[in-house]
């Protein structure tokens, strides 16, 4: 099963670069694109930041839609 990595997907529908979301999270981008590989996981408080970041746009996102 191929799951989509709607954080991924988000970011590119935004225009934003790995950058920016590392930014938001307060991480540098390696452990950023580490993370959005799925090689490391988002810790909780980062998974917040995200949804609430990704929120603002894709009103209908929660936890559980955006990360499971």
């Amino acid at each position: 099963e191929v799951k989509i990595n709607k954080v991924q997907a988000y970011r590119k529908a935004l225009k934003l670069k790995q950058y920016d979301i590392a930014k938001i999270l307060g991480i540098s981008v390696v452990m950023y694109s580490k993370k959005e590989r799925k090689e490391t996981p988002f810790t909780d408080i980062e998974k917040v930041k995200l949804l609430n970041h990704f929120k603002q746009y894709f009103s209908n996102e929660t936890i559980d839609s955006l990360f499971f």
